[in-house]
């Protein structure tokens, strides 16, 4: 089935970001994704087909991170370009995905901007970076300035997928991570190293919407509890879900993670 999207560029004060646009709803749906090797942007397509279910009540906006970060940007910025990108979209008490690394600029946008976001999902990501969390990331940071495209791609899928399903899948997922350019390289190392001194342990608390936090028993980068802590310094209007035979990318490999994420915006 084909699954028309509308792939833009926005130009903000702060970088350039592109957006896929899909869905023939109202209600506006924001997608915060995490960290990408390559843009998502030319499988837009295939995000639409596994959100099809949401397509007649929802308008979902895929954002992209910014194509040409800074070498010093943090999380803030990553934050505050998102903001921007959907101010210029007109994009108000949105349902807001965040997954992994697009899941701590979801909590900073949320708590920023409490009229851009009406629910929140939080999809394996954390409250604060985490030592361990913190190794991985830089590795493939380095694994990218250093061109390492193949050692990097390996790194990434073996942290990110559970060993079953990576051995299932993995010529598959190693195609989806072949050919990335330089370009592409410096700009996951820069995207990378923004995460390493994300912390919202004080901004958590001022997030009024409705959060659902859902993590991963077996997840490499961010651990078991996550989710929970997430829950905790949220407070009154947040809850968690663990997935426990699942690692990082149970956004990917639980069948109905997708369903979960309807019956939260829905409910």
């Amino acid at each position: 089935m084909d699954f028309p999207t509308k792939v833009q560029t926005i130009s903000t004060s702060s970088a350039k970001v592109e957006c896929a646009c899909f869905g023939r709803g109202k209600r506006p749906l924001v997608i915060l994704p995490g960290l990408s090797i390559k843009s998502l942007m030319p499988l837009a397509g295939a995000v639409a087909e596994r959100y099809k279910n949401f397509l007649d009540d929802y308008e979902i906006f895929l954002m992209e991170r910014p194509t040409e970060p800074p070498s010093d940007c943090d999380s803030s910025f990553l934050a505050r370009a998102a903001i921007e990108a959907l101010d210029a979209l007109g994009v108000k008490g949105a349902c807001l995905l965040g997954i992994s690394a697009g899941g701590m600029a979801a909590q900073e946008v949320a708590a920023a901007r409490p009229d851009l976001a009406a629910k929140l999902f939080l999809g394996s990501t954390c409250a604060k970076m985490t030592d361990t969390a913190a190794a991985l990331i830089g590795n493939w940071a380095k694994l990218a300035q250093e061109g390492k495209a193949a050692e990097l791609g390996q790194a990434f899928a073996e942290a990110v997928y559970t060993p079953s399903f990576y051995e299932r899948y993995k010529d598959a997922i190693m195609a989806s991570l072949a050919g990335a350019t330089s370009a592409d390289l410096k700009r996951f190392a820069i995207l990378a190293r923004a995460l390493l001194g994300f912390d919202a342990s004080d901004i958590l608390p001022k997030i009024k919407c409705p959060i659902l936090a859902v993590g991963a028993g077996l997840d490499k980068i961010f651990g078991t509890d996550a989710a929970p802590q997430i829950a905790r310094l949220a407070g009154t209007f947040a809850s968690s879900y663990i997935y426990p035979n699942y690692g990082h990318a149970v956004y990917d490999e639980a069948p109905d993670y997708v369903e979960r994420i309807y019956e939260f915006f829905e409910g």
